[in-house]
């Protein structure tokens, strides 16, 4: 549980300081999501 917990305060005190709002967070994530899994994809072909 410690461990969630830190990654949640080290992730808000991230999105403080680059001035982010949640959707802004949101969306970065998705498309770390998307290049993630295309790499992946490309590498197993």
């Amino acid at each position: 549980m410690k461990i969630i917990n830190w990654h949640g305060d080290m992730a808000e005190r991230v999105r403080l300081r680059l001035g982010w709002s949640h959707y802004a967070m949101y969306w970065v994530s998705f498309v770390k999501g998307v290049i993630t899994t295309c790499l992946v994809i490309w590498l197993m072909c």
